[in-house]
């Protein structure tokens, strides 16, 4: 199941992992995950940081690909004298993404998608994204999220779970995303609960890092929701990118 342990979570809301939690805040082309246990940092879809807790003694270990760490020479033994050394890197570790990464638009879309219906509270969107490549029995969703409509916006509501497909329109493979999602719809039925549940927990840690930039009425009224268990209630979404016009 995807979630931190408090212990974890209590270190990047308020601990000396807080550097990291905060950079992400600023940058809004960086996006964080929460992942079974660990967190990736995300730019331009490829993985900036993978920081995963080892043993309970607040320590924390940090993958990079080697390629990414060109020219950079940091510890991945993530401590209270190592994290700033990461967060000074950080502009470096992006400029090897640039040169070095998988360069895939889709990817860069998910983030974009991430950035304005997340950090952009002008927007008033109705859907917040919780996760991305978001794993089931069949394959993968590119991002999952909540269906919170405007009318009726009030404490205590109970909110839709939606799981998107981010697909370009003049790629082959749209002609059967219709099948690919009903290769998906079976196993979800069976556990729609339980992908509620977990949907549920990384948006309450997520809001608990306060990775949401919202007004903070939105936000109070946010940490009330509970989502739907019921599959009926599910949003099945398919964002289709206009390549030559490089709309949604």
């Amino acid at each position: 199941m995807r979630k931190l342990s408090n212990t974890f979570l209590k270190c990047l809301k308020s601990g000396f992992l807080s550097e990291i939690t905060e950079c992400v805040k600023r940058d809004h082309d960086l996006n964080l995950e929460i992942r079974d246990t660990y967190i990736n940092v995300y730019y331009k879809g490829n993985s900036l940081l993978k920081l995963a807790e080892v043993g309970s003694l607040l320590r924390y270990k940090a993958e990079i690909h080697k390629k990414f760490l060109e020219g950079v020479n940091i510890s991945l033994d993530f401590t209270e004298d190592t994290v700033p050394q990461f967060v000074a890197n950080i502009p470096f570790i992006k400029e090897n993404i640039i040169r070095h990464g998988q360069r895939s638009l889709e990817l860069e879309y998910e983030q974009m998608i991430i950035r304005a219906n997340n950090f952009e509270p002008r927007n008033n969107t109705e859907y917040f994204i919780v996760d991305r490549q978001y794993t089931v029995k069949e394959g993968r969703f590119d991002l999952t999220g909540i269906h919170w409509g405007m009318h009726g916006r009030q404490k205590n509501r109970k909110a839709s779970v939606c799981l998107m497909e981010i697909k370009f329109a003049l790629n082959s493979d749209i002609q059967l995303v219709h099948e690919q999602l009903a290769r998906y719809y079976e196993p979800i039925k069976n556990k729609a609960a339980d992908i509620a549940v977990e949907i549920e927990t990384v948006f309450k840690q997520k809001l608990a890092l306060k990775l949401y930039d919202q007004p903070i009425e939105r936000l109070n009224a946010m940490n009330t929701l509970t989502f739907s268990r019921d599959i009926k209630d599910f949003q099945f979404i398919l964002v289709i990118i206009s390549k030559p016009f490089g709309g949604i």
